[in-house]
């Protein structure tokens, strides 16, 4: 027999569509910096090697004023094109997009907002770029998922690399890119998973290296003569940890706190982005280091600038941010939390400074200190923000291309997750899910369950009948029908429960109550569900070993208002386990080499209890279709295949819900061991 072709294929496809992104990502994000930074030029009078803090200070106080606010006020009309309905945008939503698998990228609505987005980074906003970056990205992603049709699980590995993407052109650090991807994003470091988003980070680095270079961010911002960092300062970084540990959460209570302030003054979106750009102008008069994403600052920083410089700047660096996305600023958070984390590891260096001398020392004496904790306090303050150590830990060494301040860059990032987790276990992305009322998953396994809705694996092949139809008529029809349960309907087609096969059995030996029974004499309360529920939700309800399916469904008028339930579907137990499957052990199936052409195949054993086993149909079972299955015996198997002996020849048939068992089949299945020996020793009962 052929081998099936359809899995390499599809292989190939999740690899060309994440080439595509990383190469439309780089393209476009690219061109998005070069406008960015020509708009800046427009607007500030900066020169093309000139730093924007630089440009600001050139600047009359007005026009200090005047330009944040006018860029302020432009991304507010801008965004009203949206009418109140726009969609995901930056890493944070983008986050929420992919472990929720709930809402889409619209191309319309993902430019208006990219549109305003540059606007506000253009006039000096104090926000990141990555956020457009990625978005910009994702966006290419999400039009090719559905273009190509792909499955939920595709579509979130596509989405993801164009996070990946996004992130590897805003910092040239392909490899953060991808870790960022698998530790925050997909919580998923499986190879079908991590090799595409790879792909898409490595392709989108090469060709922003051909328009904006290739060279290392910050290069040249560590002394060149430094070759290890002293193990006193290496040690030293645990306590810069645990403060930023505790600054990250002050970051992220800052940045709520900004956001309520401008929802509770009910302004309208172009005089709140006007307001916020009208603080960061007012800012900028006396520390212009504030506007912008801050790159050339953090430079700065590492070079040693005076005590009071690095006070005021992690203050009002802070003020800047959260006055921009609090009134609704579209961008990203991870450039400015940087730069405060920059901030805030060269203040480190001060404080440790003036308690090891009685006054602050010589700038030029501690240079090196100052330079390494500039980077080791920004790795630790992302690792406290985004609960994601070993992505802030690879950024910084990327940034920079020193390997010496990995050490202290490792035990700053895992103190300050830690510091931070204890206190509060969310992150700045899971407190966002939590705020939609959602649950965040942990890990693949969870976010399968969580992330697939019944939706997707309901069936439209329910049987119904009338609460008044005759006992006769019920019996026809579970006579006719592969499955054992009947759906009752009354006059409206409302939903009033459901008839087990076993609910008839006293009536079918009793002429006299078969003739006055009627159906809703039989009936017993139907257990439903939503198709918007997830499968999470729909598992303990099978936990009855009598329950078989469940109905599902639709209560919502079009307006939201209830109506009586009207079943649109069913879901069996069947479907719950091969949908698990499909989503979680797909990647170890495909790699699972399994001979069922034929009947010499021996047993393959799976890890975990599990393995792949072949055996002949128990008794109970022929006749039945795999829908129908009792549940004795199949709770812990899955049935993926039956043999059948077709004119000498073995064939074998996918063991689809309507196929029917016959005596001399073989069945290959997949489950526990105590089951499947259960099975093959026909005993489908527990020992």
């Amino acid at each position: 027999m052929p081998k099936p072709k359809g899995t390499p294929l599809k292989a190939f496809a999740i690899f060309l569509l994440a080439a595509t992104i990383g190469v439309s990502g780089g393209l476009l994000g690219s061109a998005f910096q070069h406008g960015l930074t020509g708009l800046q030029q427009l607007l500030t009078g900066m020169g093309p090697d000139e730093a924007l803090s630089d440009a600001v200070r050139n600047l009359a106080w007005w026009q200090a004023l005047l330009v944040p606010t006018v860029g302020g006020l432009a991304a507010g009309c801008v965004i009203l094109l949206l009418r109140g309905k726009s969609g995901p945008f930056g890493i944070s939503d983008l986050v929420v997009l992919v472990q929720l698998r709930k809402g889409t990228i619209r191309l319309r609505q993902s430019l208006v907002q990219i549109v305003a987005s540059a606007c506000t980074i253009g006039s000096g906003g104090s926000i990141g770029r990555e956020g457009a970056n990625s978005q910009i990205a994702a966006t290419t992603a999400a039009l090719l998922a559905r273009w190509t049709r792909v499955g939920s699980r595709s579509r979130a590995v596509l989405v993801g690399c164009g996070v990946a993407a996004g992130m590897a052109t805003s910092y040239n650090a392909p490899i953060a890119g991808a870790i960022f991807v698998m530790e925050v994003v997909l919580g998923n470091f499986a190879m079908d998973v991590f090799a595409p988003i790879v792909v898409a980070s490595v392709l989108a680095t090469m060709v922003r290296g051909e328009y904006l270079g290739t060279r290392a961010i910050y290069g040249e911002s560590l002394p060149p003569q430094l070759l290890t960092v002293p193990s006193t300062l290496v040690l030293t970084a645990i306590l810069l940890g645990v403060f930023c540990g505790f600054g990250g959460l002050i970051f992220r209570f800052a940045l709520d706190h900004s956001r309520r302030t401008f929802q509770a003054l009910r302004l309208p979106a172009p005089v709140a982005l006007a307001l916020g750009g009208l603080v960061v102008g007012a800012i900028g008069i006396w520390v212009p280091e504030t506007w912008g994403n801050g790159f050339e600052v953090i430079d700065e920083i590492a070079h040693g600038p005076t005590g009071i410089l690095i006070v005021t700047l992690f203050f009002w660096k802070l003020v800047a941010t959260c006055s921009t996305v609090g009134s609704g600023g579209l961008g990203g958070i991870f450039t400015p939390n940087l730069v405060i984390g920059a901030a805030f590891g060269a203040f480190f260096v001060y404080g440790l400074n003036a308690i090891q001398t009685g006054e602050a020392g010589d700038p030029s004496t501690m240079s090196e200190e100052l330079a390494v904790f500039t980077f080791v306090g920004m790795a630790g303050l992302t690792s406290a923000t985004m609960h994601a150590p070993v992505t802030a830990v690879v950024l910084i060494f990327e940034l920079t291309g020193h390997y010496e301040i990995v050490l202290p860059a490792m035990l700053c990032s895992i103190v300050a997750s830690i510091t931070s987790s204890l206190v509060d276990h969310d992150s700045y992305y899971t407190a966002a899910i939590r705020k939609r009322g959602e649950e965040v998953p942990s890990g693949i396994e969870d976010m399968a369950i969580r992330t697939t809705y019944v939706r997707d694996t309901m069936r439209t092949d329910f049987l119904t009948v009338r609460d008044s139809a005759g006992f006769d008529e019920v019996m026809d029809l579970l006579a006719k029908h592969r499955g054992d349960t009947l759906y009752v309907l009354d006059a409206g087609d409302a939903l009033i429960g459901r008839i087990e096969l076993q609910d008839v059995k006293n009536f079918i030996n009793d002429p006299t109550l078969s003739s006055v029974v009627i159906a809703a004499d039989l009936t017993r309360p139907a257990i439903t569900a939503h198709p918007d529920d997830s499968i999470a939700a729909l598992m303990p309800r099978f936990d009855d070993p009598e329950l078989r399916e469940i109905a599902i469904v639709d209560s919502r008028r079009p307006h939201g208002s209830e109506r009586p339930p009207r079943i649109v579907g069913r879901v069996c137990h069947l479907d719950v386990i091969t949908t698990i499957g499909s989503e979680v052990l797909g990647p170890q199936r495909r790699n699972t080499r399994l001979e069922v052409a034929g009947r010499g195949a021996q047993d393959l054993r799976l890890p975990a209890g599990h393995r792949f086993a072949k055996l002949a149909v128990p008794d109970a079972w022929v006749g039945l279709a795999i829908d129908a299955l009792p549940t004795e015996g199949r709770r812990d198997v899955v049935v993926l295949t039956a043999i059948r002996t077709t004119a000498g020849t073995d064939v074998s048939h996918a063991a689809t819900p309507d196929l029917v068992l016959e005596e001399g089949d073989l069945i290959v299945v997949l489950g526990e061991s105590d089951a499947i020996r259960r099975l093959r020793n026909g005993t489908l009962q527990d020992d």
